[in-house]
């Protein structure tokens, strides 16, 4: 199989962009740890920078998912998707099965349960809660940025496991 020139810088792209998106997974993981203990704690002096160094984390993470997928849509059709398929992985594959990025979400989910909480009961600081509404922002725009790629590489479709679970829902 010959593998054009635009199919190459898609699999680099691809792979490399995903390799450094799990490298900033992982220090966001550690950071996030960090952070819930400062939360639970009510020690806002170490939780705001914390935050900003998150945002910045977050917004690393959305520039590394659109280098990931800076090429060609009909690369992702002929070459990258098929690789993401029987036989090269399991049927229904998904990064929703990453393991970081799970615990990512669920640290991400149980902070912002309790800063929404310290700032209704009013005990957090004003720069405290600038800085939690910058990594809000900084999530939710790093979640837009994946739908466009989704969007970009399989215009109107499914995932692979949602294609998955249709194919064994119709079976």
């Amino acid at each position: 199989m010959h593998i054009s020139q635009e199919q190459q810088t898609a699999v680099r792209r691809w792979k490399l962009g995903h390799h450094v998106f799990h490298l900033h997974l992982t220090v966001m993981n550690t950071y996030l740890t960090s952070l819930q203990k400062c939360v639970e704690e009510r020690d806002w002096q170490a939780t705001r920078p914390l935050l900003d160094t998150l945002s910045r984390l977050y917004g690393a993470a959305t520039s590394c998912m659109r280098y990931a997928s800076d090429f060609p849509a009909t690369a992702y059709e002929s070459l990258i998707r098929p690789s993401m398929e029987p036989p090269w992985l399991n049927p229904g594959f998904s990064g929703k099965f990453n393991t970081d990025h799970e615990r990512m979400l669920h640290l991400m989910r149980t902070i912002r349960t309790g800063l929404k909480s310290a700032i209704r009961a009013g005990s957090v600081p004003e720069d405290v809660e600038r800085a939690a509404t910058r990594l809000w922002r900084a999530q939710s725009q790093n979640r837009a940025s994946h739908k466009l790629i989704c969007e970009k590489f399989v215009p109107g479709g499914q995932s692979l496991l949602q294609d998955y679970f249709n194919a064994n829902a119709n079976a």
